[in-house]
């Protein structure tokens, strides 16, 4: 996972910290009861989040970023693990789930059913599973192949943000990202990604057994719209 090892450095100021994220995830998630924390990246909403009644393990594909959690929240349980070996920890242990930050669409399509089941064995019953991505909808229905996210400029540091997808299809897409610094690009990288419309999701989490509770635009629940371009926030529980 070279793409997010390289950017580690420079992640926090690309997407920093947000207290109403962190805010939506205490409010919906368990008051007590072990989280997990999909996609961990730094670690910071999962250090958050955690306390003596809720303690919260962060796992991420990408050494850059778990070392990076590691040393910023050394109190943590963090480790190096994939969203398709998720089935390799304690099934049944965890009263909450949650995996922000356009994660879950890094999984292959065809994985995504299985995923799923996973994370319904590692809940216990009536836990609450969150999850962000991108709308695709819009996307996905539109004739063009191609998107490009509003530049992120940090103008006190000098940062250009560049994201932009190409090639986008109902099989996958293609995620690049650059990053400039005054002028000089200091990062560029490619990923693919498997995108579904929300309907997809809904149907997927219904046939698995999860039951929708809340289904949001941002981490401020705004009302979500499918054919507006936003985030796509789902809140489901265990069945």
């Amino acid at each position: 996972m070279a793409f997010y090892t390289d950017f580690a450095g420079h992640y926090e100021q690309v997407f920093p910290f947000r207290q109403a994220t962190a805010d939506f995830l205490d409010r919906w998630l368990p008051a007590s009861g072990r989280l997990l924390d999909v996609g961990c990246g730094p670690g910071h909403y999962c250090a958050a989040l955690q306390g003596p009644d809720r303690p919260c393990v962060g796992i991420d594909l990408d050494p850059g970023m778990i070392l990076r959690a590691d040393r910023e929240h050394p109190e943590g349980d963090f480790r190096i693990l994939g969203m398709e070996e998720i089935g390799l920890l304690e099934q049944g242990g965890y009263a909450g789930i949650f995996c922000i930050g356009n994660v879950l669409p890094h999984l292959p399509s065809g994985n995504l059913a299985g995923f799923l089941l996973d994370i319904k064995k590692l809940l216990v019953p009536g836990g609450i599973w969150i999850f962000q991505t991108v709308n695709f909808d819009p996307l996905l229905r539109s004739p063009r192949h191609d998107f490009r996210f509003p530049v992120l400029r940090l103008e006190e540091q000098g940062l250009e943000f560049h994201r932009w997808y190409e090639d986008i299809s109902d099989e996958g897409l293609t995620f690049h990202t650059q990053l400039a610094v005054r002028g000089e690009v200091v990062f560029q990288g490619e990923v693919p990604l498997a995108p579904h419309l929300s309907v997809e999701y809904q149907l997927g989490h219904q046939a698995a057994g999860f039951e929708l509770l809340g289904h949001f635009a941002n981490f401020e629940e705004t009302p979500f719209q499918p054919d507006v371009q936003s985030g796509s926030v789902f809140v489901c529980r265990r069945g």
